[in-house]
């Protein structure tokens, strides 16, 4: 019967790419022909690891067009002559490797929309009008080896993009979809001795696609492994693990559930199952291995006893084979990542061992009480990041180079928890997270952004929904990081939900479910899930919201990026629901961002039900293409949104990570390593000592290290002890206190016989600094700041000198300059009353008072801008650094006495904006390379101020960072005021308190020429 369905399929399929049938990829009630159920991610061998499996991944040959009609239609064909084609990588992206158009859609499908077909026309602006549904037929040929003779056969693909089907040797085998879950097939019966033809076709879009319209870069190819394996005819198909600890979180009930299965005669007889475990160093665990017997668990002549035993008509089936009691096991979490290994054998009735199979495993539970996550009892918050699988090179392609760098730079960034948004990982990251310690948030690839929640009650669509939910779950289910299951993301809510989140508490009792989609009226989200989530909260201070809009002209103007935003801790305060409360996004990090991040951590750890977060994102999601800039010269284009014609597009809005798309890290990044720190750190009277952020943390791991200087005490908490990713006297953390900020002491000018001309001339290189290249921030939703600052004109102010300069030599010699300008803009004014004191040695004492006139937007600085020779770029200062730091962005900085670069004070995002403030400054030195130029101090009060390589005007016209050209001078903003920098590229903005205030500001600052 299997041979007859096989041909049946084969005849249907020659024509499966005619334009006038119903096809699979675009029916969705066909999610796979063929395609085996769902298992664990192990590959089984004989004797060592690996002895029975073989890859597929190298070269190919390729055949790429624009719609799978244009495929030739025998290409599956042993005899097709593919001598003309090109040949791929696998696993590479096509995109990646100039075939069609990589497309960054932030959410909204990129063909036209009409469920479930993908081929209909849409705008002819989008790239999907040529590039209708990009195809690829790919052919190589494969030996089996000798020894797997009698063997079945199997081919496992880890992620294929987003539909494909399968042909060995001219016959098909199958079909399936789903971007980022496994496939596997059977494909014992279309195998020969010596050389097989493999073939595949890939579709980039299949009704499958209008599951995964995530915020991230539309690309088509193979994603991930291809592998060949072979069982015997009795093989351990999947197996299941739990370790169930004891009401005092000491002793362990180790759990296994191996699954069998069989072809052709074989039945069991005489096999058995069994099982040992491993402690780290290798030591046996057991005292003697546990078994099962094969012919028991298959129960193929399904005997009433064992299925009254395991199947009962009522209540529920019993889970596990075998089982042992483990005396007090090490615990696994996130800080104590220990692991053991579990070895199945699967033994004849002589005792031989046929097959074996492996995994790590983690003794830990997880459990929910009054409004906290528990783990081993214990509660914990999840100091998270949302990682997307994205590489700069690769694409999707994910390099166990590349995920080992992730891991390590979380760990150092004292990062604990990592969400899967929006799709299963590879199987490679679980393995390092549960070796590294990282909780998991394990996401399944349901997303319809785009549709909003059209498809979440609606029944043709249930299988779909299912489907994916079980191959994430079912992979996964072995591994201790994983700890809590998210149903999808940004889908609505309905019954598909409904029944995917009670398959997965049935399926797996020891986990708990999460889905931000969950909500409900009235504050009463679904049951369905075990913890209140919401995206992009507000705290609960109160935030900037300015009266009067220039945009719309409009007092009181309710603003959209604060108005739409919940309270977290105003939901884990309300008493009609004590699950925990989590943000599975916040803290949108694109560009210079990141602000009040100290005031989302301060909230959370002021309420047990307050779990914890997520940032958006771990990583720019950038594509990197070597191009050549303004200046004729090769560089590295960091491309988003748009750079490759891609419509439609949302441009830059895909690099927003903490770090770089190559993982730099930014100042984000220290800022976030400093608010996730683990401890927290204490000083009294002389004295310092650190206090556990959570009950799982061990605090003998880390030590103080106190130093004094003449800015502060500092205190550095370090790593111990060495651990996998970071050695002995690692800095987890830093505070200071006792800081010492005082004002330099600061003479009245008396110096006499000052130079009249030279005096007036140095007011040559003053300019207003009442503008900032707008930040990702202050575009981002709504747009309002930087949209306001432009209807303004806060840009190209109009100049009326109110007061023309006048220079008068005083009595000791002195000579005094003033001027007012006023700065006009569309509907305000910035008056400046400059006046400034030069002396014979051609010192400047400088005071300038900013007064705000009129109906202005939000301020984003005041200040001047002093434009100095290019040569002057060493840099000394006393203030906040090393980084760049803004008002609310301070917790990374420490005030001390810093050196830099010109060079180096400027951060390359992307897309080109504001950077390189430093908040707190008494003191500045800006000279050449010989020590000429300026030492610039504070008199009245401490200022902020950047020196840049370029100018504001430059950083605003230039939408790529690689554009951005060398100037002929130095920019040096320093300003009596600066705007913070919020969350509002999505998200809430500025806090009301970080904004700059519409009253009169002064700078009062000395400038001595270094000679």
């Amino acid at each position: 019967m299997r041979r007859l369905l096989i041909a049946i399929f084969a005849a249907l399929s020659t024509s499966a790419f005619s334009q006038n049938i119903k096809h699979d990829w675009e029916n969705e009630q066909v999610n796979s022909i063929n395609r085996e159920p769902a298992r664990a991610s192990f590959f089984p061998y004989e004797k060592v690891k690996g002895d029975m499996q073989m890859s597929l991944n190298g070269k190919w040959k390729f055949n790429w067009t624009k719609t799978p009609f244009e495929q030739p239609l025998n290409a599956f064909q042993t005899a097709f002559k593919d001598d003309a084609w090109k040949t791929i990588n696998v696993p590479g992206d096509w995109e990646m490797y100039g075939y069609g158009t990589p497309i960054y859609c932030s959410s909204g499908y990129v063909f036209k929309i009409n469920p479930p077909f993908v081929m209909d026309e849409p705008k002819k602006t989008y790239t999907s009008f040529i590039e209708r549904n990009p195809t690829a037929f790919y052919r190589r040929s494969f030996n089996i080896p000798a020894e797997w003779n009698g063997k079945e056969v199997y081919i496992h693909f880890g992620a294929v993009a987003s539909a494909f089907y399968l042909w060995i040797n001219g016959k098909q085998v199958g079909y399936s979809e789903g971007s980022m879950e496994p496939a596997e097939f059977d494909i014992t019966d279309y195998i020969q001795q010596g050389e097989n033809k493999i073939a595949m076709q890939v579709m980039k879009y299949s009704d499958g696609s209008y599951l995964e319209d995530q915020d991230q870069w539309r690309v088509g190819g193979i994603h991930r492994d291809i592998t060949i394996f072979a069982t015997p005819k009795i093989r351990i198909r999947d197996f299941g693990v739990r370790t169930l600890l004891d009401s005092d979180y000491k002793d362990a009930e180790l759990i296994i559930n191996p699954e069998l299965a069989v072809t052709g005669n074989q039945r069991g007889e005489g096999y058995h199952v069994e099982a040992r475990l491993y402690d780290a160093t290798g030591k046996e665990v057991l005292s003697k291995a546990l078994t099962s017997s094969a012919d028991t668990m298959l129960n193929l002549d399904h005997k009433a006893g064992i299925m009254n035993d395991r199947n009962p008509q009522r209540g529920y089936a019993k889970w596990g084979w075998m089982k042992a009691k483990i005396s007090n096991p090490h615990k696994w979490t996130a800080e104590t990542p220990y692991l053991y290994t579990l070895k199945l054998a699967l033994k004849d009735a002589n005792g031989n061992i046929i097959q074996r199979a492996e995994s790590k495993i983690g003794f830990r539970s997880i459990e929910i009480a009054d409004g906290k996550l528990l783990i081993n009892g214990k509660p914990i918050r999840l100091r998270g990041v949302n990682r997307h699988e994205m590489d700069p090179i690769n694409g999707k392609v994910m390099t166990e180079e590349r995920m080992k760098q992730d891991i390590m730079l979380m760990k150092q960034c004292n990062i604990n928890a990592v969400r899967t948004c929006h799709y299963p990982n590879d199987p490679r990251w679980y393995e390092l997270c549960d070796e590294y310690g990282m909780y998991v948030l394990d996401e399944a690839d349901i997303e319809e952004h785009g549709l909003r929640g059209a498809l979440a009650d609606n029944p043709l669509w249930a299988s779909a929904f299912i489907d994916r939910t079980q191959r994430l779950v079912i992979r996964d289910k072995n591994h201790a990081s994983v700890i809590l299951w998210s149903l999808g993301n940004e889908a609505g809510w309905g019954s598909n939900f409904a029944m995917t989140s009670a398959w997965i508490h049935e399926y797996d009792p020891t986990r708990f479910v999460h889905y931000e989609g969950a909500q409900g009226e009235d504050d009463k989200d679904p049951k369905s899930v075990d913890m209140i989530s919401r995206f992009y909260p507000r705290t609960q201070d109160e935030y900037l919201n300015p009266t009067y809009s220039v945009t719309s002209g409009k007092e009181d103007m309710e603003r959209p990026e604060n108005a739409r935003w919940e309270r977290l801790l105003s939901i884990a305060r309300k008493t009609n629901d004590r699950r925990p409360v989590v943000t599975s996004e916040y803290a949108h990090a694109m560009g210079n961002a990141l602000g009040n991040f100290k005031e989302y951590w301060d909230e959370i750890y002021s309420h047990e039900r307050m779990l914890g977060g997520f940032i958006w994102e771990w990583a720019d999601e950038g594509i990197f293409k070597t191009t050549t800039n303004k200046r004729g010269e090769k560089v590295t284009k960091v491309c988003y949104g748009g750079d490759f014609g891609d419509q439609p597009n949302l441009k830059a809005f895909c690099v927003k990570g903490i770090v770089s798309s190559d993982r730099k890290p930014t100042t984000k990044y220290y800022e976030v390593k400093q608010v996730y720190a683990p401890v927290k750190i204490n000083y009294k009277d002389g004295k310092a000592w650190i206090e556990a952020r959570d009950s799982t943390i061990d605090l003998s791991n880390y030590k103080v290290i106190t130093k004094k200087d003449k800015q502060a005490t500092n205190l550095s908490v370090v790593l111990a002890n060495d651990t996998k990713w970071a050695k002995a006297g690692f800095e987890i953390a830093h505070a200071q206190f006792d800081i010492n900020n005082s004002l330099p002491q600061i003479k009245p000018l008396r110096n006499g016989d000052a130079d009249m001309e030279k005096a007036k001339s140095w007011f040559k290189m003053v300019r207003p600094h009442f503008f900032r290249a707008p930040t990702d921030n202050d575009k981002g939703f709504g747009n309002w700041i930087a949209k306001d600052w432009k209807n303004c004109r806060l840009d190209s102010a109009t100049e009326i000198i109110e007061k023309p300069l006048t220079a008068t030599r005083l009595s000791n010699g002195t000579i005094k300059v003033t001027t007012t300008i006023v700065y006009r803009y569309i509907t305000g004014d910035i008056r400046a009353e400059y006046e400034y004191t030069a002396d014979k040695n051609e010192a400047v004492d400088f005071k300038v008072n900013y007064i705000p006139e009129g109906k202005l937007p939000t301020l984003p600085c005041l200040g001047n801008t002093f434009v100095l020779p290019k040569e002057m770029r060493q840099l000394s200062y006393i203030g906040y650094g090393p980084l760049d730091n803004y008002p609310d962005r301070m917790e990374a900085a420490s005030f001390a006495k810093w050196t830099s670069n010109v060079d180096k004070e400027y951060t390359h995002y992307p897309r080109p904006q504001d950077s390189g403030n430093h908040c707190g400054a008494t003191s500045l030195t800006i000279t050449n390379k010989q020590g000429k130029g300026w030492k610039i101090d504070a008199e009245d009060k401490a200022f902020n101020f950047a020196a840049l390589p370029y100018s504001v005007a430059q950083l605003y016209a230039n939408s790529h960072d690689c554009d951005l050209e060398t100037e002929d001078n130095v920019y040096l903003n320093i300003d009596a005021a600066v705007l913070g920098l919020g969350n509002s590229s999505c998200g809430p903005g500025v806090l009301e308190k970080y904004a700059i205030k519409q009253q009169p500001h002064t700078l009062h600052i000395r400038f001595t020429k270094l000679k």
